[in-house]
């Protein structure tokens, strides 16, 4: 259905009658009790499963190309997701669908239609730019890593967004009701969590940026997260073959020539939200129903 009040993606939450400053800080709290739990689980799956250590120290040695090393790295960051989830749930400030889009909670048209979108922008142009420029190494793909990174690489971006963008963005944004103040935090945020060189640094906080306002433009992280996918999924891939480097140290030019793809996948992303209007389907209103749940219980008379 349309809607025809568009509700603001990056300070959504202070449309709950639940919501308070301080219970962002709770939820975020849980989330790492949450996360440890479950980290904890994902080391004992890779050691009983694989029979290995996965350590991380630096992308030089990050391993995405085997069994063990896709799900161990992948799965660290999956688990944000259920995570998110349970500290939501507990808190009660807002539905979890809010974290998803002011939409209604997940579209997967959203998702599917921009994954296709990103994938034609920035996947093909990604894939043909490291094709050209060479085999810089060995093959360092096993079968089971090849499977698992591209199973489990698509969670990992969903988990990013979900929580950068779903959580840090909208907790600051509607603290200040300003949301480039959300924008600017979540952009620092994302950028600690990068260990790169300064020209590594400057590409992802660019892509912070964009994955923010696609975020605000499309009122949800569907798009973000088929764009962080793509991003991701077609480098790793085409590293895992010997095409292009993980590495700490990277160069201007390719961090350049991926900023300038994600642009152009904005500038779409606008045109689409503008003229197309593939962003104004509201699956179903979440903040009324949440209010009259939670509302204040009158006292009798």
């Amino acid at each position: 259905m349309k809607n025809d009040v568009q509700r603001d993606f990056a300070t959504y939450p202070r449309n709950f009658n639940t919501y308070k400053w301080f219970k962002p800080l709770l939820v975020g709290l849980l989330f790492f009790v949450f996360y440890f739990l479950f980290a904890a689980l994902i080391y004992l799956i890779t050691s009983l499963v694989f029979h290995t250590n996965v350590s991380f120290s630096g992308y030089d040695t990050l391993d995405f190309y085997s069994a063990a090393g896709a799900f161990f790295n992948c799965g660290m960051e999956a688990i944000y997701i259920p995570s998110m989830l349970l500290a939501a749930l507990i808190v009660k400030d807002r539905p979890f669908s809010s974290y998803l889009s002011s939409m209604g909670g997940w579209r997967w048209k959203t998702f599917l239609k921009t994954c296709a979108a990103a994938f034609v922008i920035v996947g093909i142009p990604t894939a043909i730019h490291l094709l050209l420029s060479g085999n810089t190494g060995d093959v360092r793909f096993t079968s089971g890593g090849l499977i698992l990174l591209v199973l489990l690489m698509p969670l990992l971006c969903i988990a990013e967004e979900l929580f950068y963008r779903g959580y840090v963005m909208q907790t600051v944004s509607s603290w200040f009701k300003l949301m480039i103040a959300g924008m600017i935090v979540q952009t620092i945020a994302f950028m600690a969590i990068h260990p790169y060189n300064l020209n590594g640094l400057i590409h992802i906080a660019v892509s912070a940026v964009i994955y923010g306002l696609v975020c605000v433009y499309t009122k949800g992280i569907e798009a973000s997260s088929s764009l962080h996918i793509m991003s991701n999924l077609i480098q790793l891939i085409l590293s895992g073959f010997g095409y292009g480097r993980l590495t700490a140290e990277q160069s201007l030019t390719g961090p350049m020539f991926n900023a300038a793809l994600k642009v152009l996948f904005l500038v779409f992303i606008i045109y689409a939200d503008k003229k197309l209007h593939w962003f104004d389907e509201v699956q179903f209103d979440d903040i009324e129903p949440f209010n009259e749940e939670h509302a204040p219980k009158k006292k009798a008379s």
